[in-house]
């Protein structure tokens, strides 16, 4: 996927996590860029973006706007990549 594509597929689905919980994230365009400067994969983007909905609700307040932390998206993508690196167990 390319950054254009990566950067289209995570605005999409940070829109869904606004639509689900009739917030607003004004720091989005940040994000996006954020997570598309980690990866470009689109199962990588799909797996911040989810993990990303839970840190919404659980985050956003009654006055329907929500700014996530830089860094919430750092930790989450590096997160991913040590479990990428982690061997498979049974």
């Amino acid at each position: 996927m390319d950054t254009e594509d990566a950067e289209a597929r995570a605005q999409a689905l940070l829109q869904v996590i606004e639509a689900s919980y009739f917030v607003k994230i004004i720091n989005r365009d940040e994000i996006v860029h954020t997570i598309t400067r980690h990866t470009c994969e689109e199962a990588k983007i799909l797996k911040i973006c989810t993990a990303l909905n839970t840190w919404v609700a659980l985050n956003a307040g009654p006055e329907g706007l929500v700014a996530v932390p830089r860094q919430i998206v750092i930790a989450l993508a590096q997160q991913l990549d040590l479990q990428a690196n982690r061997p498979e167990t049974c």
